[in-house]
C-alpha cells in the first residue's frame, strides 16, 4: 500500500487553520515534519499510532482523544482498519502563540501525551465538518464565509484543549480492546510474513511483555498461538482451491517447510494438509 500524501505547509496567505477529514483504510504516512504548523490530531474511527522524534515509543492515540505534534517535529502516523478515519487540523503558529498569550499558559508539546478531548472541541470539530461548503451551494460566498467561521472556531477550541485538557492514562480497559482488535487486523494482513512479537510491539507501540499480557487478556490465547491458528484456518481453506500444492499453501501462510505447516495441523486439530488434496480429488 502507497503511503498517504502529506505535505509540509497547508496554510497559505492569511489563514490562521485548515481542516482536512481522511478516510483511509489501513493509513500510513511516510516520517514528515510541518513548516510554522501545529497539527492536532483527533481520531473518529479506529486508533492511529504516533511515532515522533521527541518520544522514545510511539504514542497510540483513540477516539476521543487527541495529540498536538508542534511545527518542525518529525514523525510518522499509522493506522490498521479498513475503516479508519480521523481529523487533522493545522494551526498556524503565530495564532497558537496569540492563544497561549491570552491563556497565560504554553502547551506542553516537549514530550507528545495523549489528551482527553472535551466535548467542546467534539463539537467544533462536527460543527467545522457540518460547514464544509458543498458545491450547489445556493449562495456560495456566504457558505465559505461560515465554513472559515467553522474552522477558526475549530482552531482555537484545539489550542485551549491543548492548554487545559487532562493526559489520558495508557491503562484504560476500553483503549486495550481497540486496540487488541486493531493488532488482530494486523496479524491478519502480515500472516504471509513471518511477523515477531517484537516488530508488533512495535508498531503498536508497545513493549513485548505489554503486548503479551494485554492479548492474552482479551482474546485468551497467545500470539503467536493466534498467528498460528489463523495460519491453519486459511491454509485449510487454500489447500481445497485447484492447483494448490501443500507447498505453495505453506509459502502463501508465512512458512518455509511443509513439513511445518502439517505439525500446525496436527497442533490445532486438523487432518493432515495432504488429506485435503484427497477429499478434492475424491470430490472431483
Amino acid at each position: 500500500m502507497k503511503p498517504y500524501p502529506t505535505a509540509s505547509r497547508h496554510l497559505h496567505g492569511d489563514r490562521i487553520a485548515d481542516v482536512r477529514h481522511v478516510s483511509v483504510g489501513e493509513y500510513r504516512t511516510h516520517p514528515h515534519a510541518h513548516d510554522d504548523e501545529y497539527m492536532f490530531l483527533l481520531p473518529r474511527t479506529g486508533q492511529l499510532v504516533l511515532n515522533v522524534e521527541s518520544n522514545i515509543a510511539p504514542v497510540r492515540v483513540a477516539p476521543k482523544s487527541f495529540v498536538v505534534v508542534p511545527p518542525q517535529r518529525v514523525h510518522d502516523t499509522r493506522g490498521y482498519r479498513p475503516g479508519q478515519s480521523h481529523v487533522a487540523v493545522y494551526v498556524a503558529s503565530d495564532f497558537v502563540a496569540f492563544c497561549e498569550r491570552k491563556a497565560r499558559r504554553k502547551l506542553a508539546c516537549e514530550r507528545i501525551s495523549i489528551w482527553s478531548a472535551p466535548l467542546g472541541l467534539l463539537d467544533a470539530v462536527r460543527v467545522a465538518s457540518d460547514a464544509r461548503t458543498p458545491n450547489d451551494m445556493p449562495v456560495p460566498d456566504l457558505a465559505a464565509f461560515r465554513a472559515d467561521l467553522a474552522v477558526r472556531m475549530l482552531a482555537a477550541s484545539c489550542v485551549e484543549a491543548g492548554l487545559t485538557s487532562a493526559p489520558i492514562s495508557p491503562g484504560r480497559r476500553d483503549a486495550h480492546a481497540e486496540m487488541v482488535r486493531d493488532i488482530r487486523t494486523f496479524l491478519d494482513a502480515t500472516l504471509d510474513q513471518p511477523v515477531t512479537l517484537d516488530r508488533i510491539a512495535y508498531e503498536f507501540g508497545l513493549s513485548r511483555r505489554t503486548l503479551t499480557r494485554i492479548f492474552r487478556d482479551a482474546t485468551g490465547e497467545s500470539v503467536v498461538d493466534y498467528q498460528s491458528r489463523r495460519r491453519v484456518e486459511i491454509a485449510a481453506t487454500l489447500l481445497r482451491a485447484p492447483g494448490m500444492t501443500v507447498l505453495a499453501v505453506a509459502a502463501a501462510v508465512g512458512l518455509d517447510s511443509p513439513s511445518y505447516l502439517a505439525r500446525l495441523f496436527r497442533q490445532h486439530g486438523y487432518a493432515p494438509p495432504n488429506a485435503f488434496k484427497h477429499d478434492v480429488s475424491d470430490i472431483d
